[in-house]
Formats: structure tokens, C-alpha cells, sequence
């Protein structure tokens, strides 16, 4: 275990004491506490660049100040010059807050980032056929065993809904990676499904549970299609592929006839 040795009072503390060391360029916030919050509860999400990478074997570290608990991504510039981010967490720098930024440098790599790791608009036919197809499989996957393993149900279950609200923000395009503020939109914009929601959660009835989860999943893809229906044939689609109605009806034929 290593030791946390460090004495500061505050967050802001720490920040002024990032700003001194020459090799950091820049200092960004995201998640829903600045700097300056000491309050208790929940914890501090910062990335500190630096102008040249620090290590290939960690990119970040977790500790303590004055009780918060802080999680700090160490990245260099580098990290923001490839096409498209190496993991989805750095896609939270598409909406964070400059705190410290040496010579504009900060200010420049987040600007590249907001055209070159965007996250498009429009649902792509791979996303599409995908959340249809996985969707309902993750039903089929409960539907006639749900007793079999209650325990591993629940938690299959559960599991699950996680992916359904992924999807449903990709759908809506909501921010990536915020559960908390994908309810709040469910609870403000769509009364329905988040009253089915509350009904997975409140109660401890298996299958209640299951229907509630089947609920979620038919009124989260309403927009795409719904899922993927038992006289459908949904086609596995390259990265970039398209929908094209009359190849794949041609396909069909040539395996089916």
C-alpha cells in the first residue's frame, strides 16, 4: 500500500500548487464539484496535463484532501492528438472547465477535441441494428430461465438496465457517462418510463422486475425501431455500414431460397 502523504487544507490548495510546476500546461474539471467546494459528500474529478507523457503503465491516481476523495487523470498533450479518444472516460474533456491553463495550450487541445472526437449526432446503422439486436437478446436471455438462478436474475437484471440507459442517452444524445443526469432528463421529459424506473427499483419481486426491465427496453428504443421483433431479420452491420434495403433482401433470398 502506498502512503498518501499529503498535507494540503483545501482543493484549492493543491490547484495553486499544480499551477508552480513548469511541466503541467494545464489543469481541467469536470463532474459536480470546483475547486473551491469543500462540502461533504461525493467526491473531485480533475485531469492535470502535462507537456509530455508520464508514464505507459497508469493515467491517473486516486487519493484524499481534507476527506474528499479525488480522482486525477495524469495525461500529457499527447493524449489529445489521436483521431479518437484510446478509452471513452476521455471523452469527458469534451465538457469541462479550464481551470489553469499555461499559454493557451489547454485551451487549444480541448478546441482539436470538440471536432475530432465528437460524438455524432445521428445514431450510425451499426448503433442502430446493435442496440436493437442486443436489446432483446438480453430478454431472450431471462425469458424462460428466470428462476433457473434468481440471484444471478436480479443481478442480470440490473446489470442490464445499466446498457438500456447507455443506449437511451446515445439515442437522445445526452452527455456520455452520466447516469445521474440521464435520470434527471427521464424524470423531466418522460414520465413514463421513468415511473416504470421506480418500479424495477422499489421492488423485490423477480418477476415484476423482469417485466419492468421489458418495459424499459421496449420504451427506450421506441425512436429506432423498437426491438428487434421475432419475425425481423436484423442484419450484423460493418462500423461505417448502411442500411441498404435492396442488397439485403437480395442476401436474404440467396440464403433463405
Amino acid at each position: 500500500m502506498l502512503k498518501d502523504t499529503n498535507s494540503f487544507d483545501d482543493i484549492e490548495s493543491f490547484i495553486e500548487h499544480l499551477k508552480k510546476k513548469k511541466d503541467i500546461v494545464g489543469i481541467v474539471e469536470y463532474g459536480g464539484r470546483t475547486y473551491k467546494d469543500m462540502s461533504i459528500g461525493g467526491d473531485y474529478d480533475l485531469t492535470v496535463i502535462f507537456n509530455k507523457p508520464i508514464s505507459n503503465n497508469f493515467t491517473g491516481l486516486h487519493f484524499h484532501i481534507a476527506g474528499i476523495p479525488v480522482d486525477c487523470m495524469i495525461l500529457s498533450v499527447d493524449d489529445f492528438s489521436s483521431e479518437a479518444p484510446s478509452n471513452p472516460f476521455l471523452l469527458v474533456h469534451l465538457n469541462c472547465t479550464i481551470i489553469f491553463d499555461r499559454d493557451g495550450i489547454t485551451k487549444n487541445i480541448l478546441e482539436s477535441i470538440k471536432t475530432t472526437w465528437k460524438v455524432p449526432e445521428d445514431l450510425s446503422d451499426f448503433e442502430n441494428n446493435m442496440f436493437r439486436f442486443i436489446s432483446k437478446h438480453i430478454i431472450d436471455k431471462l425469458q424462460y430461465r428466470l428462476h433457473e438462478n434468481e440471484l444471478y436474475s436480479k443481478y442480470f437484471i440490473f446489470s442490464s438496465f445499466n446498457w438500456y440507459l447507455e443506449c437511451y442517452a446515445r439515442i437522445k444524445n445526452l452527455e456520455i457517462g452520466k447516469p445521474k443526469v440521464h435520470l434527471n432528463y427521464i424524470k423531466d421529459n418522460d414520465p413514463e418510463l421513468f415511473n416504470i424506473i421506480n418500479q424495477l427499483y422499489s421492488t423485490n419481486d423477480l418477476d415484476i422486475q423482469f417485466e419492468m426491465l421489458k418495459k424499459c427496453a421496449n420504451h427506450m428504443l421506441l425512436d429506432i425501431g423498437g426491438l428487434w421483433a421475432s419475425d425481423e431479420v436484423l442484419f450484423h452491420m460493418a462500423l461505417d455500414g448502411k442500411n441498404i434495403d435492396a442488397e439485403q433482401k437480395d442476401f436474404i433470398k440467396l440464403l433463405f431460397e
